[in-house]
C-alpha cells in the first residue's frame, strides 16, 4: 500500500498561513445554497466564524462576492439557517477532478451570527 501525499492548501503552500481562526472539519452533511436562486452551491468541508471551505461541482470565481445560505436541519436552536455574505478567496480542483475546493471568507457577520456558528460547531461535536 502506498502512502498518499499530504494535501496542502494555498496559504500553506506559500508558507504564509493567514487564517487566524481555527477551522473545524465537519462530519455532518451541510448544504450551502445561493441565497437568490436557492441553487445548491456545494457542501461544507470545514468552517469557522471567519470562513468556510466548500466542495462544489462547479468552480467559483476568486475575488467575487457571494450571498449564501446554510441550512441546519434538526439543530436545537431557534434558527435553522444562516444567510451570509462571503468573498471567494481561492478555488482549485479537488483530488477528484469532478469537484472543486473553494475557500470563502465570511463578510459583515454580526456577533450573534458568529456565536450561532460557534454553537453549531459545539452542538455537532466538531
Amino acid at each position: 500500500m502506498t502512502d498518499k501525499p499530504e494535501r496542502t492548501f494555498p496559504a500553506a503552500e506559500s508558507g504564509h498561513e493567514k487564517r487566524i481562526l481555527n477551522r473545524h472539519h465537519l462530519i455532518y452533511y451541510l448544504r450551502v445554497y445561493d441565497n437568490t436562486s436557492s441553487h445548491v452551491i456545494g457542501h461544507v468541508v470545514d468552517i469557522s466564524s471567519g470562513g468556510v471551505m466548500l466542495i462544489t461541482d462547479e468552480p467559483l470565481v476568486p475575488g467575487k462576492d457571494y450571498r449564501l445560505r446554510m441550512r441546519f436541519p434538526g439543530m436545537n436552536s431557534s434558527r435553522d439557517e444562516l444567510i451570509f455574505e462571503s468573498l471567494c478567496r481561492w478555488c482549485r480542483e479537488d483530488e477528484n477532478p469532478a469537484f472543486y475546493l473553494v475557500g470563502l471568507q465570511i463578510q459583515n457577520i454580526y456577533p450573534e451570527e458568529a456565536n450561532f456558528i460557534q454553537g453549531m460547531i459545539s452542538e455537532l461535536g466538531l
